[in-house]
């Protein structure tokens, strides 16, 4: 009799619920793959419960079984290593994460558990193509990298991996970024760091719900100044201060260059992607300086 392989598919929220409807009822209707079963974890961080009643109803409805717990400790690697340990008390085998603002397409539970099986890999993880409220597509990682090739950085919003991450490696978010982000890039940094063999799916597509709020010059600027921060911080984790500091004025340098050659260029094309790249260098450099102050901003707070 063949083993049946256990996958949890983990979703922290906080007070999305139109957003976390979507993407559970994605789940439910998604294609699972043989010798293969799935729950689905909802780990709400807004003590007020206010994902329950969506939860309440997508299950309803689903043929998979869905799990609804609160995280009182507020912040995001509290909430997704709340997940975990729901994950690992279900025992497990395999463990994805989407987030609460995303939905996969109905293969893609098929595409990442084949590719762990061709590569014999740990973790494997996909592109996501952000779409507008509208339905438009903004931008898309699909095609980054080709199916079997090593990704240079791995994120909980699309990912599968092997519970040996948790019950052998005792890997865990760091609480220390539970307010700035950056918490599950250093957790697959980690990962690889113990040498687990990462791989990129590259049609295993989730889908990314961007609010029209999210697609300002502003935001831009914000998203990419707080994740150029962040990477300071988890680089002076791992680096120390002197080696830091060396690392990333050189990386001030060639961003600050960037931004002003992306600049020039648009003012004699007026093409707006180029203003955009100038905005997002820019936003990367001043990160980078704020970081190296250690000027904090706690975006998840």
């Amino acid at each position: 009799m063949t083993k049946i392989i256990e996958i949890a598919i983990c979703v922290a929220t906080y007070k999305r619920p139109t957003m976390l409807k979507n993407c559970l009822s994605a789940i439910a209707a998604l294609e699972c793959p043989d010798k293969y079963e799935f729950i689905t974890v909802v780990v709400d961080n807004d003590i007020n419960q206010s994902g329950k009643p969506i939860v309440g109803e997508v299950s309803e409805i689903a043929p998979a079984q869905f799990y609804y717990t609160v995280e009182t400790e507020r912040g995001i690697a509290s909430a997704r290593n709340c997940l975990l340990n729901e994950a690992i008390t279900n025992k497990v085998d395999l463990i994805a994460f989407l987030d609460d603002d995303e939905f996969p397409k109905n293969d893609w539970l098929l595409n990442l558990t084949l590719a762990l099986e061709i590569y014999d890999a740990d973790v494997v993880t996909g592109p996501v193509i952000s779409i507008s409220e509208e339905g438009n597509n903004i931008s898309t990682t699909q095609n980054k990298y080709l199916t079997g090739q090593k990704p240079r950085k791995t994120s909980t919003n699309n990912v599968l991996f092997k519970n040996k991450l948790i019950n052998s490696d005792n890997l865990r978010f760091d609480l220390k970024l539970n307010f700035t982000g950056g918490e599950d890039f250093d957790f697959f940094d980690r990962s690889l760091a113990l040498g687990n063999t990462h791989v990129w799916a590259n049609n295993a597509i989730v889908y990314e719900t961007i609010p029209v709020e999210r697609t300002t010059k502003k935001y831009l600027f914000f998203r990419h100044f707080t994740g150029a921060i962040n990477n300071v911080i988890q680089y002076r984790f791992n680096n120390g201060v002197i080696k830091t500091w060396a690392h990333y004025l050189l990386k001030i340098l060639g961003k600050t260059i960037g931004a002003l050659a992306a600049l020039i260029s648009y003012f004699v094309t007026l093409k707006e992607e180029r203003l955009k790249t100038s905005i997002v260098k820019l936003a990367s450099a001043t990160g980078y300086i704020s970081g190296l102050l250690n000027i904090v901003i706690e975006r998840y707070r």
